[in-house]
């Protein structure tokens, strides 16, 4: 009887160390341009217990964010302006629910482009063993006739369907479709020809050369 009720104890314990929740995925990836401000997307959290929780997300560090951005944060508890690098808040996670609670994320872009990403840490403030790290990554340009419009300063440049580096040096071409998937990724080269990519779709093309990124959004 005395082992029966250890081992009760032990699984109940065990049990309370445990996650309490998950997430649908640990990334979101946002792309627009712009003229589409404010940016939004999600990221779902699903209770993992049978009783109401309270969970909290908190604003761990920012990558490459234009000052010009304004981020927001609505955790369909209370919504959040001008969220930067330490805030953080409660929100409830309700058990059995018929939809997923969402904590999206939005940017007010300011007419402004860039490639930034915002990483959140989600926990059980009264169970903080367990914490799950998310990111939402932006990517937003400024099109003209399908293109980005390149800078004068810019490293890469646009000849009849082929996108290369001015110099010739070699640099990482990845290309993205809008679902976030990496289709192409070369190393060590010094151009992309569009005709090797597919028809009729958007693609977000990312050039690495040394410690420069340059994000091109393509009408193919």
């Amino acid at each position: 009887m005395r082992k029966a009720l250890f081992l009760i104890a032990c699984f109940v314990g065990f049990q309370s160390l445990g996650q309490t929740f998950h997430v649908s995925d640990t990334s979101a990836l946002i792309v627009k341009t712009t003229n589409q401000s404010p940016a939004h997307w999600y990221i779902e959290v699903f209770s993992d217990l049978s009783v109401d929780t309270s969970l909290r997300w908190k604003a761990t560090h920012f990558d490459n964010v234009p000052v010009e951005w304004e981020i927001l944060m609505d955790d369909q508890t209370n919504s959040y302006s001008n969220v930067q690098v330490g805030d953080s808040a409660d929100f409830e996670l309700l058990a059995n629910q018929a939809f997923a609670k969402k904590l999206i994320i939005g940017a007010v872009l300011n007419g402004t482009p860039g490639h930034g990403i915002c990483y959140f840490d989600v926990y059980d403030p009264e169970n903080p063993s367990f914490v799950q790290t998310i990111s939402y990554e932006f990517i937003v340009t400024s099109t003209v006739n399908g293109l980005i419009d390149l800078n004068e300063d810019s490293f890469l440049e646009w000849k009849t369907g082929i996108l290369k580096v001015k110099d010739g040096r070699e640099a990482e071409f990845e290309v993205i479709d809008l679902a976030g998937r990496t289709i192409l990724k070369n190393k060590l080269t010094n151009q992309l020809e569009m005709s090797k990519l597919s028809d009729n779709q958007v693609l977000i093309i990312k050039v690495t050369l040394d410690n420069k990124t340059s994000i091109i959004k393509i009408f193919n």
